[in-house]
C-alpha cells in the first residue's frame, strides 16, 4: 500500500521549481527526512534551518515579535525564509522560490500546565501570495502524532507552493482534526489590481501606487506624489487624518499616504498586513503609495521635490547624527535631500510628562539649524493638536492590524 504522505513527497520533489527556503521552530522537523528520505529533494530544498531556541528565533527574523507561537510570528519566519530564499537563487526568478516558515506548540512529554494548548502555525510566503495556516490540536494525542501533523501541515504547503493541486488530510494520521480547529488566512497582490506589488516586494521596482476603495481598484500611475505621510499606519487613526488634512491645508497640495514594505526597525509587510493596512484607507480618497523605501532618504530619492509630513520624533531622528554614524554621515544625508527638494511639515507631540512639544529647529547649530530653516515647517500648537497615537489606540481598542 502507498504512503499518502510519500507518495504526495514524491510529487513535490518530482517538480523541479520552485524551490523553497524552510524554517521549522518547536516542532514539524520531520518534514526534512520526509522531503529528503528517497532522493530528490533537492528540487524542493533550498535550504533549511531549526531555529529552536528564543534568541535564534528573534535573530532570524531580526526583531522581536512578541510572543513566538502565533500566525503572525509563523508569517515573519517565512518572510524570513523567503528573503532568505530570494539571496540565494541563483539563476530562478523571484517567481520560482519561496518561503515557509512554522512555529508550534506541542506536548512536552511530561507533567505540563492544565489547559495549555497545542497548536502549530505555519506559512507560505511566495513573491506574489501569503498564505497561514493555523490549527489547534486534540487534547491527549500524544508528541509522536502532533510532530507527524506538524510535518504534515508543512507538507501541504509545500504542495501549495509548488502549485500542485494535492494534499494529505490530516485526519489521514488516525485522529480526526475538527474543522473549527482550523484557521486560514490568505492574500496576494492580485488583491490590489495590476500595480505591480509583487515588483515592489522582490526588489524589481521601487514602488506602486494604490487607491483605495470598493473592490480594491488598483492604479499604475507615473504621477509622483508631492505631498506624503508616510508611516506605518498599525491601524490607521483619526489623527493620522487630520495630520494629513491640515498639512494639505498649509501646502495647498493633496496629501497622501506612503507604507514602505520593509522598515529598519519593523517587521517586513506580507500580503496579509498589507491587505489589513489598506482596508483601512478604503473612503478617504487619497492614494497610497507602496515602496521599498525604509529611510527618508531612500524616499527622497524615488519621490524627488516631495514633501514629507512627520512628527515631532521623527524630524529629530533626521537630524540626529547617531542614525549616520556621525556627524559627518549626517551632513551629507542632509545636503542630499536639500538637492533633492526634499521638505517637511513637522507637527509637534506630547511628551512623557504631558507637556506639548513644537518642534523649534532654533535650538540647532550650524549647519543643521540652516538646513532645518530652509526644508523645514514646524506647525505650532495653536494650529494643530491631537493628542492620539497608535500605541495608544492598540490599548485601547485592541486593534493589533495584522
Amino acid at each position: 500500500m502507498i504512503d499518502p504522505v510519500q507518495e504526495l513527497a514524491g510529487w513535490i520533489n518530482a517538480a523541479e521549481v520552485p524551490k523553497a527556503v524552510v524554517y521549522v521552530a518547536g516542532g514539524g522537523t520531520e518534514v526534512f527526512p520526509i522531503l529528503l528520505a528517497r532522493g530528490g529533494g533537492s528540487a524542493t530544498l533550498l535550504a533549511g534551518r531549526v531555529p529552536y531556541d528564543p534568541a535564534e528565533f528573534r535573530s532570524i527574523l531580526g526583531y522581536d515579535p512578541g510572543r513566538l507561537v502565533d500566525a503572525r510570528a509563523a508569517r515573519g519566519l517565512a518572510m524570513a525564509a523567503f528573503r532568505h530564499a530570494l539571496a540565494i537563487r541563483g539563476g530562478l526568478a523571484p517567481s520560482q522560490v519561496f518561503g515557509l516558515g512554522a512555529t508550534s506548540k506541542l506536548a512536552k512529554g511530561g507533567a505540563e500546565r492544565e489547559g495549555r494548548a497545542h497548536e502549530v502555525h505555519a506559512a507560505l510566503q511566495t513573491a506574489s501570495r501569503t498564505v497561514v495556516r493555523s490549527v489547534t490540536l486534540p487534547a491527549r494525542a500524544g508528541r509522536a502524532w502532533e510532530e507527524r501533523i506538524n510535518a504534515l501541515i508543512l507538507l501541504n504547503l509545500l504542495a501549495l507552493g509548488k502549485g500542485l493541486d494535492a494534499s494529505v488530510p490530516l485526519e489521514s494520521e488516525g485522529i480526526a482534526v475538527p474543522g473549527p480547529a482550523t484557521e486560514e488566512r490568505s492574500a496576494g497582490s492580485d488583491d490590489f489590481g495590476s500595480i505591480g506589488l509583487d515588483a515592489v516586494l522582490t526588489g524589481g521596482r521601487k514602488w506602486a501606487a494604490f487607491d483605495p476603495g470598493p473592490g480594491r481598484s488598483g492604479a499604475e500611475s507615473p504621477v509622483l506624489p508631492r505631498l506624503l505621510l508616510p508611516g506605518s499606519f498599525r491601524p490607521l487613526h483619526a489623527g493620522h487624518v487630520a495630520m494629513a488634512e491640515a498639512a494639505s491645508g498649509l501646502t495647498g497640495l493633496p496629501c497622501d499616504f506612503e507604507v514602505s514594505l520593509f522598515h529598519p526597525d519593523k517587521p517586513p509587510l506580507d500580503f496579509v498586513a498589507i491587505r489589513s493596512r489598506l482596508d483601512r484607507f478604503a473612503g478617504l480618497g487619497a492614494r497610497v503609495y507602496l515602496t521599498d523605501a525604509p529611510t527618508y532618504l531612500d524616499k527622497a530619492r524615488i519621490f524627488p521635490g516631495c514633501t514629507f509630513v512627520v512628527g515631532h520624533d521623527t524630524a529629530i531622528r533626521i537630524l540626529d547624527p547617531r542614525y549616520y554614524g556621525g556627524q559627518a554621515g549626517r551632513d551629507a544625508v542632509l545636503d542630499e535631500l536639500e538637492a533633492l527638494g526634499t521638505r517637511f511639515v513637522v507637527f509637534g507631540r506630547v511628551d512623557a510628562s504631558g507637556r506639548f512639544r513644537d518642534f523649534d529647529p532654533s535650538g540647532f547649530e550650524h549647519p543643521v539649524a540652516g538646513f532645518a530653516r530652509r526644508t523645514i515647517r514646524p506647525v505650532p500648537e495653536h494650529l494643530f493638536r491631537v493628542d492620539l497615537s497608535s500605541t495608544r489606540v492598540r490599548e485601547r481598542t485592541g486593534d493589533d492590524t495584522a
